[in-house]
């Protein structure tokens, strides 16, 4: 049955037929959110805050980035100390977003270590010109710090030595989805139909690839559960973040010295990939509104898929990182010192009050359970002949 909300736009038309009627899933997802002419990501169409499609964590005010400076300048005076030589620091982010990440660190870090930000520059790794754009007229706008745009083939061939974060940005990597119908698995692909001169979108089942076999032969090593789960229904759909191992591959490539911080949608294997999640993680985004509808508004909504814990480590280790630990969000804040920054809020004024509470909504949100607080904190160091020991501060008990 087609979905009437799945019609295809012509851009998109062209592109299916032209790759002979149909397309993997991952190439869907590649195109609606990266295509240069259309896509979510690189048009710039996507609005990220209280207002967009949906909020980040810098999108709720500079305290995110105020409590995460913390960790940053701990690394980088851990560096320092190490004797590292370097002209430099970098602070390397993947997928910037609006670019106000950046900028709110490179403003609390000059707060917290005056003396350091001299010696850091701010590298963007961004793809999508559209967003681009936007990060320019935010990040340029501070004065007294070097910044600069590049891709990770630039940085692999001048590699640097510092901090590398991405901030809500695997989950927007293309995946591959299966399909486990019977004693067999497909690859799930996007297709069109065409019904009263209009083209709609619809599922179908392709060959997996040999790649794909590959993971499902290794399956159980990386994520250390039975894969799939005992008593699956049929046509049960999950994810694969296909991309990530090549990523993890090119990041050891562009960090000579120091650490990665991966922040993002997460969950342990055993949770990932279970037999009552049938459908998987894919959700998309649009105007505030979360949509499990994956193929309404192509080129117009954004689409999220969770990582996976256990694999993601995996390939983060065969890539020659190390596991330096991870938490959620809300225990990472809180050991950072969130619960001083509201405690500062007993102090004020009454012509201050509607900020205050606005701040304080801000800050819980950073932690609720239900929401950003469920983010996963991911931090690896890369492996390296200098005997080097990053602290972890968020990673120990909550400062009350």
């Amino acid at each position: 049955m087609i979905d009437p909300t799945a019609r295809c736009p012509e851009w998109l038309i062209d592109r299916i037929i032209n790759s002979g009627g149909s397309i993997s899933f991952y190439k869907y997802m590649d195109l609606v959110l990266n295509d240069p002419e259309n896509g979510f990501y690189s048009t710039g169409r996507l609005n990220i805050g209280k207002d967009g499609d949906f909020c980040t964590s810098p999108s709720l005010g500079n305290d995110f980035a105020r409590l995460l400076a913390i960790q940053v300048v701990d690394w980088f005076l851990d560096l320092e100390k190490s004797g590292i030589e370097s002209e430099l620091f970098s602070l390397v982010e993947v997928g910037p977003g609006e670019g106000t990440l950046s900028r709110d660190l490179a403003i609390a870090i000059a707060e917290i270590a005056p003396a350091l930000i001299s010696k850091i520059e701010f590298v963007l790794v961004e793809l999508n010109v559209g967003m681009r754009k936007r990060q320019e007229k935010v990040v340029n706008n501070f004065k007294g710090i070097y910044c600069r745009w590049c891709d990770l083939e630039d940085l692999i061939s001048r590699p640097v030595t510092g901090v590398v974060i991405a901030n809500e940005a695997l989950d927007a990597f293309p995946v591959e989805r299966l399909i486990f119908t019977g004693n067999k698995v497909f690859r799930q692909g996007v297709a069109l139909r065409k019904i009263n001169d209009e083209y709609f979108l619809e599922f179908v089942d392709l060959k997996p690839t040999s790649v794909i076999m590959k993971f499902l032969q290794e399956s159980n090593s990386l994520l250390n559960i039975e894969f799939p789960p005992k008593d699956i229904c049929d046509r049960w759909v999950t994810e694969w973040h296909c991309d990530l191992p090549t990523w993890f591959g090119k990041l050891s490539k562009v960090l000579s010295n120091g650490s990665l911080l991966v922040v993002d949608y997460a969950m342990e294997s055993k949770r990932y990939y279970n037999a009552n999640r049938k459908d998987g993680t894919l959700i998309s985004y649009r105007n505030q509104k979360a949509n499990t509808n994956i193929l309404k508004d192509p080129g117009l909504s954004d689409l999220t898929a969770h990582l996976c814990i256990e694999s993601t480590i995996s390939y983060a280790l065969i890539n020659g990182w190390k596991f330096m630990g991870e938490t959620r969000q809300g225990q990472a804040l809180l050991a950072l010192g969130l619960s001083s920054f509201l405690f500062s809020l007993q102090n004020t004024s009454s012509q201050d009050l509607s900020a205050a509470l606005n701040r304080r909504e801000s800050l819980l949100r950073l932690v609720d359970p239900m929401g950003l607080g469920e983010f996963r904190w991911l931090a690896f160091q890369k492996e390296n002949s200098y005997d080097l020991i990053l602290s972890n501060r968020f990673l120990e008990e909550p400062i009350s």
